[in-house]
This record gives structure tokens, sequence and C-alpha cells, in this order.
């Protein structure tokens, strides 16, 4: 549950766009500081507030505006050997003085020990050739140039270890040395990454998230009282020493349900007896013997691992946090899955309507319900998104330029509007009619799953509100779906052949285009106010924009003081495209198709996960989030 957002968004001057000001404020009208002031303190839609605590001061973009303070001057140039790991320069501002313009990769080659490029083999500054880097912090910044002043890319999260170069590209800003990493951009060994693979935050982080996954971790929601933080493993005495003398009746009753998640073995580094560690930019907290105090009220939590230790079931939180689980409940992640659309150019299996008498023809719907059943084939639009289908999506045909003979009683002339349209069941107990092998003529089919995605052909017996056709042969009464608009966006990225996302707020849909072609539908929550204003309500913001930060998780918290607060973390597959408003999946709740967000458009996890994967910017696989406030990311065109 998100945060009431009854501010306007935020300026996108920040990575992950700060709060929004009340409508009654301009930024015009306030000195700078009371303007960084408010935007801490205000409300935002989707607020990405901490994320996770301690890490907001991490996470603003720069900005071309005069600077408060002169930058960091740059350090002197270093020798090829690597600098001790433990060294790191803070990222300087960005300057709007010329010269103080960031390095390019070649004039940062140049800068290193006199004579150094000549003994420096290409090969050796590029990454490949079996050295990595590890980052150790919640963030450690990507930079287009080894200079700190230059263009953040994205981050790495910590545990997540990368290629690199052998050698380093330079100390400016950096006394650690600046590192070229694949795919590309450059890191600064120091608290945000280091050059030692067994730093004690990579032996802890045992496990990165599932990309491709519907979710990439698996999520808890804390019970009332909220678990406590253990930073090492607890003996059996340690935990009735915290949790109390009623420790043994709780866990009796846990007993009688078990949970549900798989159980990993315990990591070494525990069973060693270390502490944990927390990654720079984690929120550090006081310590007390075995554990940090408890977690804050309505919890949820991304777990990296789960294990069993001194017969209770413990689980590694992605901030280096040992929790009980039996102090949590696994949270109920949707089933559902939108509908990928083929390309024309693809192979179109035969038609179900020309089957054979007797055959048991199954919908696309029907082979995406049962959750891990195996999918029809597919081509889809990206090879990202290809790893993705294999979790149950509906796979639907746009229909052929020739149709097979229709059924008898269908309207002689084709909708146009309706042509290709996707669409979804809203109605529980939807009948599902196929043709007749003898007659052709439409018998019942069985029942239409609830929320199923279908693609239409256009024809239809009595228009819209009568029985329409799908390019999977079946008729399904028109009455009981939500269709979509095909339309053009107002930016012309249609015409030009380009991604973008259409979001009805009306319908509770989104679609993914490619050019005038949709690729991908779904259902979605959007902002609980509908179309009221959303600079006084949790309406979704309507207009046009652009995705410019993406995070394969993040963290968001809501308004201490509302009823709805939360604090939920690693919220899956967050894509950001004004202030505090994003696209993101939902972990917590299942009701996509109505308007249920503070503000956010909420998707199926599944369903986040597939448009993450399809949007620019694209994030590498071993990134945690990339950026682009250059404004080339999908376009997003929210309305009615």
């Amino acid at each position: 549950m998100l945060s009431p957002a009854r501010a306007l968004a935020a300026s996108s001057a920040s990575l992950l766009p700060a709060r929004p000001l009340p409508a009654r404020l301009s930024r015009a009208q306030l000195p700078f500081t009371v303007t960084v002031a408010l935007l801490a303190a205000a409300s935002a839609a989707c607020s990405p507030a901490q994320d996770p605590p301690g890490r907001a001061t991490d996470d603003r973009r720069p900005t071309p505006a005069p600077l408060l303070v002169p930058p960091v001057a740059p350090a002197a140039p270093a020798a090829l050997a690597a600098a001790s790991p433990d060294l790191l320069a803070a990222p300087a501002p960005l300057s709007a003085s010329p010269s103080a313009a960031p390095l390019a990769p070649a004039a940062a080659l140049a800068a290193l020990a006199p004579g150094a490029t000549s003994a420096v083999s290409r090969e050796a500054t590029l990454p490949g050739q079996g050295a990595k880097i590890a980052s150790i912090a919640m963030r450690t910044w990507i930079y287009v140039a080894p200079d700190d002043r230059s263009t953040k890319l994205g981050y790495l999260r910590a545990g997540a270890v990368v290629d690199r170069a052998e050698v380093s590209a330079g100390t400016q800003g950096c006394a650690g040395g600046w590192y070229r990493i694949a795919p590309r951009g450059y890191v600064c060994v120091g608290k945000g990454a280091s050059l030692e693979l067994d730093h004690p935050v990579v032996a802890a982080a045992v496990r990165g998230p599932r990309r491709g996954a519907p979710v990439p971790y698996h999520y808890v929601m804390s019970r009332t009282p909220p678990p406590h933080l253990y930073f090492r493993l607890p003996t059996a005495e340690d935990q009735r020493r915290v949790e109390g003398p009623k420790l043994a009746v709780h866990l009796a009753r846990a007993a009688a349900s078990p949970s549900s998640l798989p159980l990993d073995p315990v990591p070494d580094f525990l069973l060693g007896g270390r502490d944990l560690p927390k990654p720079y930019g984690a929120e550090k907290k006081l310590h007390y013997s075995v554990h940090t105090g408890r977690a804050k009220e309505k919890s949820a939590f991304g777990l990296i691992t789960t294990f069993s230790w001194t017969n209770r079931r413990f689980g590694l939180t992605t901030e280096l946090d040992l929790i009980p689980l039996d102090r949590t409940r696994p949270a109920r992640i949707s089933a559902l899955r939108g509908v990928v659309i083929k390309d024309l150019d693809t192979e179109i299996p035969e038609s179900p309507s020309d089957a054979a008498p007797g055959t048991d023809t199954a919908s696309p719907a029907d082979a995406a319900s049962p959750p891990g059943s195996a999918p029809p084939a597919s081509s889809p639009t990206s090879q990202a998104a290809a790893a993705i289908d294999a979790g149950g999506f509906s796979i639907a045909d746009l229909p052929d330029d020739e149709l097979p003979p229709p059924p008898p009683g269908t309207d002689a002339r084709i909708d146009p509007a309706l042509r290709g349209a996707p669409a979804f069941v809203r109605v529980h107990g939807t009948t599902l009619h196929r043709p007749s092998a003898s007659t052709r003529a439409l018998v019942r089919a069985g029942l239409a799953p609830f929320r199923s995605g279908w693609v239409l052909t256009g024809r239809t017996r009595g228009g819209v509100k009568g029985m329409v056709e799908t390019t999977d042969g079946a008729w399904l009464a028109g009455a009981h779906l939500v269709i979509a608009e095909l339309r053009k966006d107002p930016q012309g990225f249609a015409r030009a052949g380009k991604k973008w996302i259409d979001v009805s707020i009306e319908r509770q849909m989104l679609v993914a285009y490619e050019g005038t072609r949709p690729v991908f539908a779904a259902l979605i929550s959007s902002g609980r106010s509908g179309m009221a204003d959303p600079a006084e309500t949790d309406a979704t913001i309507r207009g046009s924009f652009y995705i410019h930060a993406k995070h394969v998780s993040t963290t968001m918290d809501g308004d201490d003081e509302a009823s709805e607060a939360f604090d939920l973390r690693d919220v899956p597959y967050t894509q950001y495209f004004r202030g505090g408003y994003a696209l993101h999946g939902a972990y917590w709740h299942d009701e996509f198709g109505k308007a249920r967000s503070h503000g956010c458009i909420n998707l199926a996890p599944a369903d986040a996960a597939w448009l993450f994967e399809w949007t620019e910017p694209a994030v590498p696989p071993e990134w945690h989030g990339a950026v682009n406030i250059e404004g080339g990311g999908t376009l997003v065109y929210v309305h009615g």
C-alpha cells in the first residue's frame, strides 16, 4: 500500500525523484534550501522515501544549476597498482563550469602515471580478461566516464560481482581507482566497491535477485508483533532472552502452520559465528546483544535465502538482517498473467477452429490458468522477455489478413476498432463458445477464466455488446470483456515505430506497442482516486512521460500517520516515469483490474517482470538499476 499522493510531481532533478511539493507552493517562490527541506518532508504518489533507509542521500541526480559548494578537486594520478579498496572519495556534484568537464575514457587513460599508457595493452583496459569487482554498497554507482562528475548510468547492489578491466582508468575523484566494467561504465573502488571478492558483504550476500522470475526474491509480510532483526545466528538461549518467556508458546502455535518457503543450507558465513556486515548505504541501527531491535509494524521483506536453525526457520533479507520466519507470513503472489501478442512474421500454429471433431482445444487462457503449466510456443519481442514467457503467459496471434469462414450469423462487416484489440474477461463464469466442426454453429466449450487475456479478430455477432471472436477461434460475450482501444500516441512514437506504453485509467489496462502494433497487454491497478486531481488525491498523474529510472527492486514506505502505513522492501521491477510515479509489481495484493493504489501503476509481478525487460533504458543482467536522464527512455502515455 502506498502513501497518499497529496503533492505535485517532483522535478526531474532527482534520480529517484524527490517527493512533490504541495500545489499551493511553487519552486520559484522558495529558496533552494527550503525547497530541499520540503521535498524531503512532502508525501509522494509512490514515494521511494528511503531505498532502503539511509540510501536517499546517494540518490540525487546531478543538476546543471550553479553549485552551492565548490566541486571536489581531482586527486593526483595514481600508479597502475590498485589502491587500498577501503578508500573512496564521495561523488562530487556535477559542475556547471566548462573547466570541470569530466574526462573522456581516452583522456582518463592518458591521466595515468607518466609513460603508463605505452606499457598498458588495450586488453588490460577492457573488462573480460578474468578480473572482477564486487559491490559492497546498497548502491554502487556506475558512471559513463572515470570521473564522479560524469553521468550516472546505473548501479550495482551489494554482493554483485562483475567483470572489470585489469588496470585502473585513473583516480579522478576516486583514490581507490576507477575500473571499467561490463558491459559499460566505470566504478570507483572504495566504500561502494572492492577488488576483494571475499569481502564480508560479498560472502554474506549469498544470492542475488532472480531476473526473469515473476518476483526477484521470496517475500514475507510481518505479523504482529514484527520480527526482531538479528545480526548473527542466535542460539536458542539468545532467542528466549530476546523474544521473551512466551517464545515456546509462540513456536508451538507456529509449528501448526509451517512456512511454505524453500529451505537452503545455512550460509557458511553465518556458521562461522560472524556478525552480518551492513552494506554501505544501508541503515545502521544500534546493536544489542545479538539483534538491532524489531522491524517496523506492517513491514515486508525480500529474502535472498531461507534456512533452518535451532529447529526454527530464518530468512536473510536483502539488507543482511536475519528474521525468524514464524513472525511473518509468506506474501501471496498473484498468478495473474497478461497476454503476449505474437509478431506477424512468426509462424502461426493451426487454428483451433479447424481442429478435428471432438478435439479438446484449450484456449490460450486455459494454458495460462494453472500455475506452472507449460505455455504454448511463442516468439516474444525480446530475448529477455522470452525467459519470462515460460511462466504461463497467454500467447495470442494478431488476426490474419484473411480469416477463415465465419460461423453462421456472423456480422458481415469486420469492426476495425476491434481488429487486433487485446481484451480481458472481467466477469466470473463467462461462457466460452467455439464453432462446431460440422455445422460451424457456436457451441459451449467451457468457461473462460476470470481476467484471462485474448486478442480479437474484429468479427462480431450483434456488435461489440454481442459475441466477439478471438484469434484463438473462441467466441466470448463482448459485454463480459474489457477491451483495449487501439490508438496512436500523441508524441509520434507510433509513426516512428518506437516502443511506447498506453495506460488507460478507465479500463485499468496497459498495452505495450512497437510502433502501431500491440505486443503485450495487462491489467493494472492505478490510483484509487480515479480521474481526480493527482495533486490533491490518490489519482495517477496523466500525460506523456518517459521512463528515466529502473530498479530490479526498490523500497517504498508510506506516511507514518496514515492508517495504511507500510514499509515495503524490494518492490519488484520498478520503473519511474514522473516524480514519485512508477510502474511496478505488487506482491501485497491481487486486485488488478481495479483502481486501488496511492498513485503508482501496480502490475501483477509477472507482468511487471515482462515489461521491465522490454522497456528502455535496459538494465544489464548483473546490474540492479539503470537511469536515463536524457529523456530517451520508453514513452508512457497515461489517460482516462
